[in-house]
């Protein structure tokens, strides 16, 4: 794990030195640039060594054969194979690193080298000769990769923080991108203008004439062709002890963040079972002030319950941070306008394991949006019920009695009025509607334009056309379809972007196991009953779990990993966010509407309406704006 940075025809070794600096917190371990006079071109890396140790596998690395060079930032779980192959063809290897693997790999595969790689991955090849450009990114977007292509020059980095130390780049916000329903910024967009994400699954050339194109590589591909169980479990079961077994190749210590629910847990004892020490596990512990405000169960419970059973050598973080110092630090570090607190749990349970020595935490990423655990997509499917069996007037009834309640006091939060009012909104909607209202947006059609200043209507929306035509073209059930918007968009720009950069902002690397892209690839060629049998969520990995670990854990009640968001507000936040998002300070921004969040502040913090997490956003938002802007 490490950062990766490059200028191609464009900037000077001066600013590529700052960019390198800019990402040390990537790779505490080592850094060096090389700059190419004659090309007008720079590479840059910070390196956290994790294989191959020595200097050996220091980067930028070069190939005398070929003549290129690297920067390379992931891993490649099946280097040793691809090595063994590469070494029949005559290539000899100076290290023990995958980086060569993937650098004698290109010289001989070409981008056809991208199909043998199992891991996460985003790197560049630079052929200083014919000047080209060759860079990618993993299949599922778990290494982010940011480019900027302006002025017949490329530059590009792992984080959007070393591209801005190009003097040549004009820095503004890119408001139409900052105005989208979600709270997070959607592929290609960075809420940078002019700066871009590379999709997961595409790589990128830019050629001597410094013309750029960007290409697709791979793409999940949907079937539904699998409809026995047995099979089912037998394939499930192989593929993820073999992406656990390829995930602990590592020269330092591997660890789990181990969060007491199912997917971290049948991490937890698969690790376990193929190690000869104790596991070291990480988990996070809430007050109780803060679980009742938030609504949560106590997931430390679990996690204790996982660690006792099989041994782990468990360490157990109580959370009492400064938040008020630690909420602009991660807006720093996570580069784009992410409104998600559990990117400070993430970090500092990546922080608590670091100081006990600790570099690498396997997690349980990715397995909602793949498997089918999210609450909303368990809702979609019982609206189709409740249209049925319920007349649209008794329906309107309900709703309206539901609108009355309030949703939290001064001391606890009532998550499950929240949860049914939410369902209510959209459960009388068609399909696609229903889903898009209920999986991740907090803004709907009736309250975007109130949100947001000169927005445009909510349906035109960059994210809200992206979705219905994903949701459209995929050929599948609807628990499939809305499986497969998630692991596209929410989990690639969302999930895997916020835990990649906070975890990093530690110095530690996270491998979120369960998306190894062979799962991937399994799981869509699943019935949907594979994934959501009765009310039973992630059937599937649910049944392969029984053979590992307590049912206890197994059939739990889900709960997300969070923060005590809705407690900090009403809390250790509350005077930040009154000067924060003061009626000036919002007016003055000029892309929120004052009035209106004016009255989620208040209604907020009587009880009468939980805007919690679209005040969160406003936060994070400004403090963004501040962060990168005013500055």
């Amino acid at each position: 794990m490490c950062g990766i940075v490059g200028y191609i025809n464009c900037g000077s070794k001066h600013e590529l030195f700052e960019a390198v600096n800019a990402i040390k917190h990537r790779g505490p371990d080592s850094n060096d640039l090389q700059w190419f006079e004659g090309n007008n071109c720079g590479l840059g890396h910070v390196r956290l060594s994790i294989i191959d140790l020595s200097e050996k596998g220091n980067q930028p690395m070069f190939d005398p054969k070929s003549g290129n060079w690297i920067v390379f930032n992931g891993e490649i779980y099946n280097y040793k194979d691809i090595r063994t192959e590469l070494e029949t063809f005559g290539y000899k290897f100076t290290s023990g690193s995958d980086t060569e693997v993937v650098l004698y790999a290109f010289d001989k595969w070409k981008e056809e080298c991208l199909n043998k790689f199992n891991g996460m991955f985003a790197f560049c090849i630079y052929d200083p000769v014919k000047n080209e450009t060759f860079i990618a990114r993993d299949r599922l977007g778990i290494k982010p990769l940011y480019y900027l292509d302006q002025n017949n020059g490329l530059a590009f980095s792992s984080e959007i923080k070393a591209i801005l130390k190009l003097k040549s780049y004009l820095r503004e916000p890119d408001i139409a991108a900052i105005q989208t329903p979600v709270h997070f910024q959607i592929t290609p967009y960075t809420g940078f203008k002019n700066i871009y994400k590379l999709p997961a699954g595409h790589f990128i050339k830019f050629n001597a004439q410094n013309k750029m194109s960007i290409k697709k590589y791979w793409d999940i591909a949907v079937s539904e062709e699998i409809s026995d169980e047995k099979i089912a479990i037998e394939e499930l079961d192989h593929l993820i002890n073999d992406a656990v077994k390829l995930n602990l190749i590592s020269d330092i210590p591997v660890g789990v963040m181990l969060s007491g629910g199912l997917d971290s847990s049948i991490l937890g004892a698969l690790m376990q079972k193929q190690m000869d020490q104790p596991l070291n596990s990480f988990t996070i512990k809430f007050e109780k002030k803060d679980l009742k405000l938030q609504g949560n169960v106590d997931d430390s419970y679990y996690a204790k319950l996982m660690a006792d059973k099989f041994g782990f050598n468990h360490h157990e973080l109580i959370i009492k941070p400064d938040i008020a110092e630690l909420l602009p630090k991660m807006v720093y570090h996570l580069d784009e306008p992410i409104a998600d607190p559990s990117a400070i749990s993430t970090f500092l349970i990546a922080r608590s394991a670091k100081e006990k020595g600790i570099s690498v935490l396997l997690t349980g990423m990715g397995a909602d949006e793949v498997f089918g655990g999210y609450r909303a997509h368990l809702a979609c499917l019982k609206a189709d019920a409740y249209q049925k069996y319920l007349p649209k007037f008794a329906r309107d009834v309900t709703q309206g009695l539901f609108s009355k309640l309030p949703e939290s006091n001064s001391t606890r939060n009532f998550k499950y009025i929240r949860w049914m009012k939410r369902f209510l909104e959209v459960a009388s909607l068609d399909p696609f509607e229903r889903y898009i209202g209920l999986m991740n947006t907090g803004l709907k059609n009736e309250t975007f334009n109130k949100y947001f200043l000169n927005a445009g209507p909510y349906r035109e929306s960059y994210y809200y056309q992206l979705q219905k035509k994903a949701f459209t073209e995929v050929q599948g059930s609807y628990l499939t379809k809305m499986c497969f918007c998630d692991s596209k968009v929410y989990m690639a720009d969302h999930n895997l972007t916020y835990s990649d950069k906070s975890m990093m902002a530690a110095g530690v690397e996270g491998r979120p196991t369960l998306i190894d892209h062979r799962i991937v690839e399994l799981m869509f060629k699943m019935k949907p009953e594979m994934r959501i049998k009765g009310n039973v969520q992630k059937y599937l990995l649910k049944k392969v779990s029984e053979k590992y670990i307590p049912h206890e854990i197994i059939y739990r009640p889900k709960a997300p990993f969070s923060a005590p968001m809705r407690g900090w507000l009403k809390n250790e936040l509350k005077e930040m966010v009154n000067d924060v998002l003061s009626y000036e300070t919002v007016k003055a921004r000029g892309v929120f509407n004052p009035d209106h969040v004016q009255k989620l502040i208040i209604n907020n913090q009587k009880g009468l309406e939980d805007n919690s997490q679209l005040i969160w956003r406003l936060m994070v938002n400004e403090i963004w704006f501040k962060t990168f802007f005013n500055n």
